[in-house]
């Protein structure tokens, strides 16, 4: 195995291994959200219970509500992740599933290797800056995982896939797109396949219902996605072209409908159709939410790959260049050398993932708060309020005191969702304060509503550069 690797190793082969020791390396460094942590602690109290978290226990103000826990399964596995190994074991094994959707997105090309590469380094790099230690991941993964299915014509895989992917992540409604769309192109190019396909996909639909919330999850999926926009959580809003990455989105999804009216005609096969066509579904639902740019672009790489073709070459060689080519002497690569440079660069990695892990990183989020915060916090006489975008560092940070709300918003009547957004674009917290008689709260240092406390005389309980814990004057009547 050994010889046969040094023998091998072409530098068009170590191209696409320093790849993905860059991809694994950088996914290495998935960010800590505050929805991993209230997934760890949900978790938690899975295994602590024995069975699944449905009623909302974490908050003073939607405590007894049911609540929709449609991502237990990823739960309980990242608390047991996290159980063996910490955050690094929880952060390694995403970062392997990260990067085993983007091989899986690579081998669905079929240009040669030198356009794959650049596809995939284009591709890869778009796809990932919305990635996190949250079970989107997974769902990338099982995303591409479908497709690859499909095209082999390998099905039996896909039921119990199903049935995983809708107890991990609500994103399973994806792979019910993706099927539908398989089922249609089939009616178009290949009715062989057309019934089975059809069949398949009620019979994968119907698995679905295999969760704690049966045939509701369906319904809530739907609700879900409203509620998101309608309280204008970013990752929901549409890709407006008024960032970067939305930019690259545009530009990428108006490539790839260039390329489909020029080169639609000459794709012949199955396969390649049904790629094309899921990359094409999948570019409305970029459109319509910031987190939907990123399958977009792993099924981007491979669409756009099959529409350019396995002849595809740039720039196109002239018959002089191609002649003196067939005429060469063997290749002068040196596979030894670039199997030393593999194992080099691949040490290094290993290293640099380690030092990054050793002493955290302010970015990997694995101590996002102050030890003194949140002992403040826990100090805390009566109630407090919190931002949705922190709720869930204090779920699983401060576990014994009940937040105001955090970023699971399902289990929160819709009416506090809109007072909170307005009071936090406003600073004005009055109605609020009074209506839960807020007697503490813990906000970013530059909060309209911590300032505005400051200006009421509320008292700083601890107060750094990032945060603020404040508590109501005990000489001011409760609100």
């Amino acid at each position: 195995m050994r010889s046969l690797l040094l023998t091998s190793l072409s530098f068009g082969r170590l191209r696409v291994a320093l790849l993905f020791v860059g991809v694994f390396s950088a996914a290495c460094l998935l960010p800590a959200q505050a929805d991993t942590y209230w997934h760890l602690r949900a978790g938690q109290d899975l295994f602590a219970t024995g069975h699944v978290p449905l009623v909302e226990t974490y908050s003073h103000t939607a405590r007894g509500l049911p609540w929709p826990n449609h991502e237990w399964l990823w739960q309980a596995l990242s608390y047991a992740l996290y159980c063996v190994g910490g955050m690094p074991l929880l952060t390694g094994a995403a970062a392997l599933v990260s990067t085993a959707a983007c091989a899986l997105s690579y081998r669905l090309m079929r240009t040669p290797p030198a356009a794959s590469f650049v596809l995939a380094l284009l591709g890869i790099a778009l796809a990932s800056v919305v990635w996190a230690l949250r079970p989107q991941v997974v769902s990338l993964f099982f995303l591409v995982a479908l497709v690859t299915l499909l095209t082999r014509d390998t099905w039996w895989p896909i039921p119990p896939l199903f049935v995983l992917w809708a107890n991990l992540h609500g994103a399973v409604a994806l792979g019910g797109v993706i099927l539908l769309t398989a089922t249609t192109v089939s009616w178009f190019c290949d009715r062989r396949r057309t019934l089975r396909l059809a069949l398949l996909t009620m019979g994968c639909g119907l698995l679905t219902a295999a969760t704690p919330m049966g045939p509701g999850l369906w319904r809530f999926i739907g609700e879900s996605m409203a509620r998101s926009r309608r309280n204008q959580i970013m990752e929901w809003m549409p890709s407006y072209p008024r960032g970067p990455i939305e930019i690259a989105f545009w530009v990428g999804a108006v490539a790839l409908v260039a390329l489909v009216a020029w080169r639609w005609r000459r794709l012949k096969s199955w396969d390649d159709r049904l790629v094309v066509a899921v990359s094409l579904v999948l570019l409305p639902l970029g459109a319509r939410a910031v987190r939907n740019i990123s399958p977009f672009f792993l099924l981007w790489m491979p669409a756009v790959s099959r529409l350019l073709g396995a002849d595809f070459r740039w720039p196109r060689p002239n018959a002089n260049a191609t002649a003196r080519t067939t005429t060469q002497t063997p290749s002068s690569d040196h596979p030894v050398v670039n199997a030393a440079l593999l194992a080099i660069v691949g040490i290094g990695a290993i290293v640099a993932i380690a030092v990054a892990w050793r002493a955290p990183a302010e970015r990997l989020g694995w101590r996002p708060i102050a030890p003194d915060a949140l002992a403040a916090v826990r100090a805390c006489q009566g109630p407090l309020y919190n931002r949705y975008n922190e709720g869930g560092y204090l779920i699983w940070f401060a576990p014994t005191v009940p937040v105001f709300i955090d970023s699971r918003q399902d289990p929160y009547p819709a009416d506090l969702l809109t007072a909170h957004t307005l009071a936090e674009r406003t600073g004005d917290a009055t109605t609020l304060f009074a209506a839960y008689n807020i007697a503490c709260t813990f906000l970013p240092a530059s909060s309209r509503v911590a300032k505005r406390l400051t200006d009421e005389h509320w008292l700083d309980r601890y107060r750094d550069a990032d945060w603020v814990v404040q508590s109501r004057p005990v000489t001011l009547p409760a609100r």
